[in-house]
């Protein structure tokens, strides 16, 4: 992570030497510098337990939010702990394509 913020910093550098040298448009330097801002994350991703996070901590997995949480919530009260992250699919409203979407981002 800390090369990739170095890298950024050069690149803009040598964005902005192209500017002054004529190399670039204004324009092209904004849409150059504002795509490799957005191409970098904010923050590294969260990493949530699902059978001992409460709704904030569910809710700060991309792709859940507070109802989906509160879903997981009953569930596993009613059934006992998840064995894997792949039994999230019996929560109503989480199939394969949403669980493929949020499996980088809980654990067991």
């Amino acid at each position: 992570m800390l090369q990739k913020v170095k890298i950024q910093k050069v690149l803009g550098a040598l964005l902005v030497v192209t500017f002054l040298a004529g190399g670039l448009s204004l324009a092209a330097a904004t849409k150059v510098h504002a795509a490799s801002r957005a191409a970098t994350p904010a923050s590294a991703p969260v990493m949530v337990n699902i059978n001992k996070a409460g709704v904030e901590e569910l809710d700060k997995v991309r792709g859940i939010g507070p109802a989906m949480a509160r879903r997981i919530i009953d569930f596993r009260t009613a059934n006992g702990p998840f064995k894997s992250v792949d039994d999230l699919v019996q929560v109503r409203g989480i199939g394969g394509s949403k669980l493929q979407k949020i499996k980088d981002q809980i654990t067991v």
